[in-house]
Parts: C-alpha cells; structure tokens; sequence
C-alpha cells in the first residue's frame, strides 16, 4: 500500500434556506475527525460532499487527497472507504463472501481473499457466523461487517455517516471499539459523523463542531 495521503476539503459552502454552512479542514493519515452536532445542521450533507454524492443547495469547495483533487469524480472512482448508518451488505451473500466482495472486484485470487476475509471477520468478532446469509445477522454484525467491507480493500480515507445511531448502547460502545482497532491496523485519514458528543469525544482525535 502506498504511503497514506491528506484528506484535506477546502472552501466548502452549502446554502439552503435558513442554513449555511462554510468550512475547510484536513485530516492527516491516522488522524480521526468527528464532525459532531445536532440533527439539521449540515453534517451529512458535509459528508455527501466529500464522499462524492449528489447533495441539495448551492455548493462550491474542493475535495484533495495529498495531491490529488477528487472533486467532480464519482463516490467509486475516489478510492475512500464508506460506512453509513443502513449496513450496506448484500443479504442474499455469506458473511465470508460480503467481506471478501471489495477485493474480488479488485482482481484478488480467490484463496488471498478468503484467507484476508476470514482474518477480518476473526478480528471483529464474525469468525463463528462467516457462513451464515447476511441477511441472518443483528444489526450490530452488519455494521461490523459494513466496517470490513469498507476496510478490507484498502481505501486512501475512511468515511463514517452515524454508523452506530441505529444500536443500543452496549453495541454502540462494542462497534466503537471495533472502529478504533480497525483504524489502528489502516491509519488512513478518518472522517465521522455524529451527533452523540460523547460518542465524538471517545472515538475523535479531533472535533469539528457545526451547530
């Protein structure tokens, strides 16, 4: 893997009625920004923006990594890693084979991807449900699942829309711990979104407030 770059936005602004939103920030590799604030002020919408999806409202602002613009491109052409509130998984796949999935579309044999696959899946807590449908999991191991698929490939950075918002407490604080353990073996730049302050104050290495 090559040496992690700067996940850096600059001059973003968004207007929609009775909202503004103006700000620039970087996130260095093995850093972990939370963009953390009440419902309504702006933090998916920030998100969006840097993940590359169509959003609502005037916008302008540039996307980089190290030195390379991302704005404009495609969320799949970025190479940035995305986990959002709604596990994406695909129910109908084993555990094994949902985990695995990113490095299959990148050209990994067989064999390299199940041995990485499984490794991920011992890591998180999976190993005794690899072979179960996806579909079959709590909401917890979806989202332990969605954090490997969003990992497993490598990505340059790390996006997280409310990941755990959905959990109860308990699976809330197991899936943060995942997160920091996971970031800890893939110190790319991590940006967060919530709106739990302590859960940012826990999880960040640095906050970014929109109220």
């Amino acid at each position: 893997m090559s040496t992690p770059a700067v996940l850096k936005v600059r001059e973003f602004q968004v207007q929609f009625p009775g909202l503004k939103i103006e700000t620039q920030f970087e996130v260095a590799p093995g850093e972990r920004l939370v963009v953390a604030g009440p419902s309504g002020c702006g933090k998916t919408t920030l998100f969006r923006f840097v993940a590359g999806l169509p959003i609502e409202g005037f916008q302008r602002g540039q996307v980089w990594l190290g030195d390379v613009e991302l704005t404009g491109l495609a969320p799949e052409k970025r190479g940035l890693g995305v986990v959002v509130q709604e596990a994406l998984v695909f129910p109908q796949l084993s555990v094994l084979e949902n985990a695995a999935f990113g490095l299959k579309m990148r050209g990994v044999s067989f064999r390299e991807r199940q041995r990485q696959a499984s490794e991920w899946c011992e890591r998180l807590g999976l190993a005794r449900v690899v072979g179960a449908r996806a579909e079959s999991l709590s909401g917890g191991e979806r989202q332990r699942l969605a954090l490997i698929r969003a990992v497993i490939w490598k990505p340059a950075a790390l996006l997280l829309d409310e990941p755990f918002s959905a959990l109860d407490p308990q699976a809330r604080a197991a899936l943060g711990a995942a997160l920091l353990e996971l970031h800890a073996a893939h110190p790319v730049p991590l940006l967060l979104v919530t709106h739990d302050r302590d859960e940012a104050a826990r999880l960040g290495t640095r906050v970014l407030s929109l109220q």
